[in-house]
Formats: structure tokens, C-alpha cells, sequence
């Protein structure tokens, strides 16, 4: 993504995208986030939280799952706001195009 003039905040966990957020969370546009992660927050819980201090930003799950059962609490559409892992560069380029540019 840093290829395409994004830049990137990586974080490993909820926990770390928490702390990453509390830094540079005035330069974040959008969250990234697999809808399970280790210890013990959801990227649906992580979006929800960062949602509260930031109601305009942009979310995008991914999941090995599919979209219709990984999340009750936001509505996930295919190359809009989730994409289904596996997945490739470029359809993860154009996704994330795809979310930016929604109003």
C-alpha cells in the first residue's frame, strides 16, 4: 500500500491499532482490520470504538469468513467495505480505493 502513496500505520493487535490510533489518529483515514484478531478485540469491536472518536472514518474487514455471518453489527459488502481472504494485491488497492471514495 506505501507503493501506492498510502501511508501505513501496521499494528499486530486491537490492542496495538488502540495505541496507534491514540498517536496518529488525526491522520487516519481509514481502519483496516480482520474481523478476528488476538487478545481479546474484534475488528468489529476495534471499528466500533474508533467510530466513536471518528464517526466519518472509513472501515475495512477482511475475513476468512464470509461477510453474510462475520459481523451482525455493520453491513459488509464484497469490494465496497470487506474483502474475503485470501485475497490480491491489486483487488485489496482497488477495495481500498473503493472505500476512501465512498461518501
Amino acid at each position: 500500500m506505501q507503493r501506492l502513496g498510502y501511508q501505513v500505520r501496521p499494528a499486530a493487535t486491537g490492542v496495538e491499532a488502540l495505541t496507534a490510533w491514540q498517536e496518529h489518529q488525526h491522520e487516519i483515514r481509514l481502519l483496516l482490520t480482520d474481523l478476528i484478531m488476538p487478545d481479546g478485540l474484534t475488528g468489529v469491536e476495534l471499528a466500533g470504538r474508533l467510530l466513536q472518536d471518528a464517526p466519518g472514518l472509513k472501515v475495512l474487514f477482511a475475513s476468512g469468513y464470509v461477510a453474510q455471518i462475520a459481523s451482525q453489527d455493520f453491513l459488509l459488502v464484497e469490494g465496497v467495505n470487506f474483502l474475503t481472504k485470501p485475497f490480491e494485491a491489486h483487488t485489496l488497492a482497488k477495495t481500498v480505493r473503493n472505500c476512501l471514495d465512498q461518501p
